[in-house]
């Protein structure tokens, strides 16, 4: 996988598993969760910065699209993701003069691998990260293949896997192993 070209789709009965999502993404940086930052965050996308451990996909009437997911990684930061670059653009250029807080572009930086099915739990387990197992609207930072990742799920079934782009081959042969093994079994 960590050769495919973008968006290739491999399954297996119970599982699929769609590699190096066209992705663009930031990290939003704040000192305060609750300050001006968050309110301008808030002002913006129609929803709060996403409380610990949680995930969510942006309402319709966001002013910078409907669609982009943000995901808690830390206290002070949230993730930002979406499969256009206008979104983290628009929400780059109306948080530039927002104080108590950034925006940080990692566009290129990242590689996400979506993974959704009945063998979820089964497929995380196999990479070492039953802790990453989750349910719609939770985000936790873990490591799968002994690689340091977010995992994120605002659906049923589904899991999204963000590394660094630096870790994303290692990743990605470890997922075609672990489908390899199943489709030969």
């Amino acid at each position: 996988m960590a050769d495919a070209s973008d968006g290739v789709r491999l399954s297996v009965p119970g599982l699929e598993v769609e590699a190096r999502l066209p992705w663009h993404a930031a990290t939003l940086r704040y000192f305060d969760p609750h300050g001006s930052f968050a309110a301008a965050v808030a002002a913006v996308t129609g929803t709060p910065l996403p409380a610990a451990l949680t995930a969510t996909i942006l309402p319709p009437d966001a002013a910078v699209g409907a669609g982009v997911v943000l995901a808690w990684l830390r206290p002070t930061e949230a993730l930002a993701l979406s499969g256009k670059a206008a979104p983290i653009a628009q929400l780059k250029e109306r948080l530039a003069d927002a104080a108590g807080g950034h925006v940080v572009e990692l566009s290129g930086g990242l590689e996400a691998f979506r993974v959704r099915g009945s063998r979820l739990p089964e497929f995380l387990g196999r990479l070492g990260g039953t802790a990453v197992a989750l349910r719609p609207g939770e985000a936790r930072r873990g490591r799968l293949a002994d690689v340091p990742m977010l995992a994120l799920s605002v659906r049923a079934e589904e899991v999204v896997l963000v590394a660094d782009r630096a870790y994303a081959a290692h990743l990605g042969d470890w997922i075609d192993a672990t489908l390899a093994d199943w489709s030969d079994a």
